[in-house]
């Protein structure tokens, strides 16, 4: 008769050997903006006994495109900016794409900022405190160095003139703006809905929308599973829509 301590080492390795391989993670690159609806998208999927894991790595474009570089890893890349799409085939990342979430830069204002700052000309007044991104990291950054080439001598002055800090990513911004380190801080109109902020918009003639790609990477482990996950997020759109994201093919 077999020994007790021995039975269960024969039962461990019976349940061991039963229980099929998992395929390997699926790694999904998610600009911060983004990274609410993401991470519920990811959760319903993981819960759902699917044959992978999907590992969601979110923060600012930048930051993650140097990231996958590092790693030489990586299975999806969704960057704020349309912008980052051209970067990754450049650098010979890119396998294909599809536009997946339109967003339009606005400036989210904090508790104090609501207070202080009602209109567009507001930002630009004394003692007001400002976050604006950094370019090198965050889409935002990009996408306001764009915008500032529009604006007139004024509003660039005084915006410029109430910088106090400048970002890495939009989830910085957001937590400088609900700590109420800054009045006003770049943002996409989505993320400032998302986390319930007023904003301010950008005056019409100077701004643009971002079109945020869902890549592929030539990276990818599986491309079966990269092509179910995709199809997943593309069925799961109302999730992005429920925290005020709009579909690309709905931008004007």
């Amino acid at each position: 008769m077999l020994k007790k301590s021995t039975l269960w080492i024969v039962v461990a390795l019976i349940t061991v050997f039963s229980v099929p391989a998992r395929a390997a993670d699926l790694y999904w690159y998610l600009a911060a903006s983004m990274s609410k609806p993401g991470r519920e998208i990811v959760k319903i999927f993981n819960q759902g006994h699917q044959p992978f894991t999907v590992i969601l790595i979110t923060g600012g474009s930048g930051q993650l495109l140097s990231k996958i570089i590092s790693a030489g890893k990586g299975d999806l890349y969704t960057p704020a900016a349309m912008t980052y799409a051209a970067k990754a085939e450049k650098l010979g990342l890119l396998k294909s794409y599809r536009p997946l979430i339109a967003q339009t830069p606005v400036f989210a204002l904090s508790a104090g900022g609501r207070q202080k700052i009602h209109s567009w000309s507001d930002l630009g007044k004394p003692g007001i405190r400002i976050g604006l991104g950094n370019p090198k990291t965050m889409a935002l950054g990009k996408s306001y160095e764009l915008i500032k080439e529009k604006l007139g001598p004024q509003s660039r002055a005084g915006i410029v003139r109430n910088k106090v800090v400048e970002a890495v990513n939009v989830s910085q911004i957001i937590s400088y703006l609900k700590t109420n380190i800054i009045d006003a801080g770049i943002a996409f109109d989505s993320t400032a809905k998302a986390n319930n902020l007023t904003y301010i918009e950008i005056p019409a003639a100077c701004n643009h929308t971002e079109i945020a790609p869902l890549i592929r990477l030539k990276s990818e482990k599986n491309a079966k599973n990269s092509s179910l996950f995709i199809t997943f997020i593309n069925n799961h759109l109302n999730i992005f829509k429920k925290y005020g994201f709009r579909p690309a093919d709905s931008a004007p």
